[in-house]
């Protein structure tokens, strides 16, 4: 019951207690292929996870419950579910007994709470949280304590005991037509976490939760457990997570949140999903809360271990804010606009510079003096074209956009191909912005190719669908150009979610349009495609990402070569980003705690020159966004001077900053993917 996104120690003692499931939290898998029973057909169904004892949480329950049967009338059907952890703070007979006395209408579930007090032999899991590493041990060990007092008092009642005995943990309901699945953890576990906005995150797992509900054909997986909420469409159908229905939800607030599920939208939903006519919302708990802290406060006194954990939630809510729950396919009422976003300060360049500047220098890290060195022979010049684009994703590192007017000129692109011939470069790696928007774009890939260079363009793939720029698809299979694609998602809701509403549309249309071009299908056009981290968090394996994309594309009738796993860089206006939101440093800290010195290697700064709009040479694209020129003959080196031989050795120091960490985090991260490959 609390939220990796609290900050927290590093775990020392705990090992099981508090931190484990027990086998018996196993759920049964048959639960979720059954078929729906009639008695768990609704029209609108209230789903409350985490009432934790709270009696005006039930209260208020109760009395949406009945409003909604009013609403419905004679003709419709509502229900409520209540998905574990109904009680917690309640830790004496009476008040366990009156929140039961409240919910013998409703359908009540296990939590681990419950599952822990009907056991008479203690196993050695404690509360039964099963908490993740994140979450520090004095947090665990108040929940421990918490627990412990709770089921001496409760133990007492054998009356109160026996109505958990036969609690399922796990069920499936039916609204409008849609299956649902419920339960308190996730589809696996009781108390597990992988329902938690931390795993959501991760590409792989949404992919994971998204085969299981294909198979059960589950619609929509409603959970809580992890105290945070979160909601997300996958391929297959929607997950969401309430949070807590008895403790404030979402920064600044005093209510709980409950999911509500039916065939009438609510007044006062926070986000919401439509689907098939079903409305899949978050809905806010409104108990009196001044009366919730009076009470809570006779109960569980000043240093008391729920006090501790708890009061300072109870008061200003969690760290978390309403958009922070968002994952992609749900919408924000309009209502809640004001009040949903974290407050930003606004951050400069300066600011970032600033930050970085207290970060550990990165070139303490590397291992060997030679990786802070290029080699002597270069393969690549990566040429950055300009600003301009269609898109303005939120984790463009170059800041692109619409309104961006910096372009390349043709006589920088000559003294590209110029330099190209003269120092034997193979490659030329073309990007942006959109790079098809700079006006010499089509002359200069055209004229690389003639030389005999391998041309490498890449793509937000929906540029191709603008008037202007359609023939170039064509263009591509003609010259043979390598195309490199980004597509951040393999579903469309987070997709869109990151690069904007239409965009994963368009690009499978666009690949599909490559495909019939020869792209991903004959040797000579090869077809790659680049994904980058929706959230603060690294990619997963590069390999098995592949695989799936591959696996989930083809769905779409896409197929493509390779697939290049890229870390998001903290710089431009992803770095001001974090600084805004205050989660740089914690970023920061994600990337050097996972920094793999086998990375430093291979990374790209080490076999490349970059080349800016305006001519001047960096060692990465990164470095262009940093104002990082590298050191010339005459001062900054250019282009020009490679054009006309001014460049005596290819080998030069290549100028870190601490946001390197970013290519070097994990298994590594350059333009083409992971640097460091399964053995």
């Amino acid at each position: 019951m609390a939220s990796c996104r609290t900050p927290s120690y590093i775990r020392h003692n705990f090992k099981d207690a508090g931190r484990a499931c027990p086998i018996d939290y196993l759920l049964d898998q048959k639960v979720w292929s059954s078929e729906v029973s009639d008695d768990h057909i609704f029209d609108t169904l209230l789903i409350a996870g985490g009432l934790y004892g709270n009696p005006f949480a039930a209260e208020e329950l109760t009395r949406m419950y009945d409003n909604e049967c009013k609403r419905l009338g004679e003709k419709g059907r509502a229900g409520v579910v209540l998905n574990g952890d109904i009680h917690w703070f309640d830790r004496d007979i009476e008040n366990w007994a009156r929140i039961e006395n409240y919910i013998e209408n409703f359908i009540p579930l296990l939590g681990n709470v419950e599952a822990e007090v009907r056991r008479l032999q203690d196993v050695g899991v404690g509360c039964g949280c099963a908490y993740p590493d994140c979450t520090d041990d004095a947090s665990v060990s108040r929940s421990n304590r918490i627990h412990n007092i709770m089921k001496k008092e409760i133990q007492t009642s054998p009356e109160l005991v026996a109505k958990l005995v036969n609690r399922p943990s796990h069920m499936i309901a039916s609204v409008g037509g849609l299956k649902i699945g419920i339960t308190h953890g996730d589809e696996k576990l009781l108390g597990g976490w992988d329902c938690a906005i931390e795993q959501l995150e991760d590409v792989m797992r949404q992919a994971e939760l998204s085969d299981f509900m294909d198979a059960n054909s589950i619609d929509i997986m409603a959970t809580t457990h992890t105290c945070s909420a979160v909601a997300m469409r996958l391929a297959a159908g929607f997950v969401i997570n309430n949070g807590s229905a008895g403790l404030p939800t979402f920064k600044g607030q005093n209510f709980g949140v409950l999911t509500r599920i039916s065939i009438l939208p609510c007044d006062d939903a926070i986000y919401r999903a439509e689907y098939k006519g079903v409305y899949i919302e978050a809905v806010p708990v409104r108990y009196d809360h001044n009366a919730y802290l009076e009470w809570f406060d006779k109960l569980w006194p000043r240093n008391s271990p729920a006090e501790v954990s708890y009061r300072n939630r109870i008061i200003n809510g969690p760290d978390s804010y309403i958009d922070d729950a968002i994952l992609g396919g749900f919408e924000i009422m309009p209502a809640w606009h004001k009040e949903a976003y974290k407050p930003k300060r606004q951050a400069s360049h300066q600011d970032l510079l600033d930050a970085m500047a207290r970060v550990m220098y990165f070139e303490d890290m590397v291992p060997k003096s030679e990786q802070l060195k290029t080699r002597d022979k270069l393969t690549t010049i990566q040429v950055n074209v300009g600003k301009r684009c269609n898109l303005a994703c939120a984790h463009c590192h170059v800041q692109a956009g619409p309104n961006r007017t910096e372009v390349i000129e043709r006589d920088t692109l000559q003294a590209v191909l110029d330099a190209a011939d003269r120092y034997g470069f193979t490659t030329v790696d073309v990007t942006g912005g959109a790079p098809e928007m700079a006006p010499d774009f089509e002359w200069f890939i055209n004229e690389a190719s003639k030389r005999g260079l391998k041309v490498i363009v890449r793509t937000n793939l929906t540029i191709l669908l603008e008037e202007g720029y359609t023939h170039l698809i064509d263009e591509y299979a003609r010259l043979g150009v390598n195309v490199i694609a980004s597509l951040p998602n393999f579903s469309e809701a987070p997709a869109d979610g990151q690069r904007g509403d239409g965009t994963f549309a368009g690009s499978i249309e666009v690949l599909r349009k490559l495909n019939d071009a020869g792209y991903g299908m004959d040797d000579d056009k090869e077809l790659d495609l680049v994904f980058n981290p929706q959230r603060e968090t690294l990619p997963p394996d590069q390999d098995e990402l592949e695989k799936l994309y591959k696996r989930e594309l083809a769905r779409y009738n896409v197929c493509f070569n390779k697939l290049f796993a890229v870390t998001n860089n903290p710089i431009g206006r992803y770095g001001r980003h974090l600084l805004a939101c205050g989660t740089y440093e914690a970023y920061m800290n994600m990337l050097i705690n996972a920094f793999n010195p086998e990375a430093c290697e291979n990374m790209m700064c080490r076999n490349q020159i970059s080349v800016g709009y305006d001519g001047r040479i960096y060692d990465c694209d990164f470095n262009q966004v940093m104002d990082m020129v590298c050191d010339g003959p005459c001062g900054e080196l250019t282009i020009f001077d490679f054009a006309e031989g001014r460049v005596e050795s290819l080998e030069r120091d290549i100028k870190f900053d601490c946001h390197c960490y970013g290519c070097t985090a994990g298994a590594g991260s350059s333009c083409g993917g992971t640097l460091v490959q399964k053995h």
